[in-house]
């Protein structure tokens, strides 16, 4: 049993902690945060705290689906091939997560004899059936197999690599689709092709100088060996990300000088460093948070089915010439880990109207105090009417998305619709 001295310093001591905890509580130093670096130190600390809480997490793989239609067969060499591709771009992740300050976070593979597993699934229709708009009946079929085999693909991230391609020598023609369907955190859909020349070697400086005759919306292109796989397999990447829940995105000034965003243009720049031939891509810190407590990179939970009800309790905006500066206050049944600011400028759609279409939006982040505030300055301003989109992102792989709108013109600023848009959301 312990003396009563002892335990007078071991009071002594929590009491102290915790009279330190509380002060830090207090006076929260937002200009020690404002770095990248700085917030990946923090937001890091704060998920571990989370993890050590959560009794139940447990690995959540991505589910790779191979289509093919019945008529035909898996093209030449597809195991090994994709293999060594989702090998790369998990890769990819573990590299970009790590330069960010995360370690070597990654997306979590299934594994069969050491190998990636493939689901492959024979259509029911032949192969003049399919096309780039049949991605609503290969999912009903991918579905329907993947029940038999006992999972629910409501529940699951699924990567479906579609062998709808004809490869005649250097011609190849596509006829898959190419695109996401929609996701969250707990479920995800994206489609990409397969072709026979696509590999990882095709990534790497070619010294036959390949060229290839491509045709895949139009008529047939030429495509370097080195072109070729950089745009598909960063297309299978960049979808992938949509499959995964992220929205497009541009790199801030500051981020372009890495290269290209790989949620942005960068399915046209993946590994384009590996050639000598400019900057490849990377990934945003946006995106980096909103991978950090992906199930398939943080692991899966019964936590991660829950809602975390946010609320705003304080919510401004504010800005100068050069910034506009965001600042709230928030609560949450699930803690909220780091707020996004997606800076979106309307631009002209395919039919002429004008939309938001992610694809300029700048992102900000912000880490979350011990109060729960937020702080988030947004630069790279620009003329133009926008969609603010404020994004709280949660441990346990969900988000919470709420919109504001703001113009500028000549230097002028209009907040009048984001003030209103304010009120109602502090009133909910």
């Amino acid at each position: 049993m312990p003396k009563p001295f002892s335990l007078i310093f071991i009071f002594l001591f929590f009491q102290v902690f915790a009279s330190q905890d509380s002060k830090a509580n207090d006076s929260f130093d937002w200009a020690a945060f404002s770095s990248q670096e700085e917030q990946a130190e923090y937001i890091s600390e704060q998920l571990k705290r989370w993890k050590n809480q959560t009794t139940d997490l447990r690995d959540k793989p991505l589910r790779v689906i191979y289509f093919h239609a019945k008529d035909r067969e898996p093209l030449k060499n597809h195991l090994e091939r994709w293999d060594g591709i989702l090998s790369d771009i998990q890769n990819f992740f573990r590299t970009e997560m790590k330069k960010l300050g995360y370690g070597e976070v990654t997306v979590s593979l299934e594994k069969e004899n050491g190998k990636l597993k493939l689901h492959e699934i024979r259509g029911k229709e032949e192969d003049k059936s399919y096309s780039y708009k049949s991605g609503s009946k290969i999912r009903g079929e991918v579905f329907e197999a993947l029940r038999s085999k006992g999972l629910d693909p409501d529940r699951e991230t699924l990567l479906i690599v579609c062998g709808l391609s004809k490869t005649e020598n250097k011609k190849v023609t596509i006829y898959s689709p190419y695109y996401g369907m929609g996701a969250d955190h707990n479920r995800g859909i994206c489609f990409t092709a397969d072709m026979e020349w696509l590999s990882i070697d095709g990534l790497k400086p070619d010294p036959q100088k390949i060229t290839l005759q491509v045709k895949e919306h139009r008529g047939y292109e030429p495509f370097t060996l080195n072109r070729f796989n950089t745009v598909y397999i960063g297309g299978t990447i960049h979808e992938l990300g949509h499959g995964l829940s992220l929205p497009h995105n541009l790199a801030t000034k500051r981020e372009a000088i890495r290269g290209t965003a790989l949620m942005g243009a960068g399915n046209y720049t993946y590994r384009k460093e590996w050639r000598n031939q400019g900057k490849g891509s990377f990934l945003t810190h946006s995106s980096a948070l909103r991978l950090l407590v992906h199930p398939l990179f943080n692991g899966d939970s019964n936590q991660s089915k829950e809602n975390p009800a946010l609320t705003f309790k304080e919510l401004t905006i504010e800005h100068n010439q050069e910034s506009i500066l965001i600042k709230g206050k928030i609560d949450a049944v699930i803690p909220t880990l780091a707020m996004i600011a997606y800076n979106d400028r309307e631009n002209k759609g395919q039919r002429g109207y004008m939309v938001n279409n992610n694809y300029d939006a700048t992102s900000w982040t912000s880490v979350i105090s011990p109060k729960n505030e937020f702080k988030i300055r947004i630069m790279d301003l620009r003329d133009g009417n926008h969609q603010i989109r404020l994004t709280s992102v949660h441990p346990n792989g969900a988000t919470t998305t709420k919109r504001m709108h703001y113009s500028r013109k000549d230097g002028v600023f209009d907040f009048s619709k984001a003030q209103q848009e304010i009120k109602n959301i502090l009133a909910k």
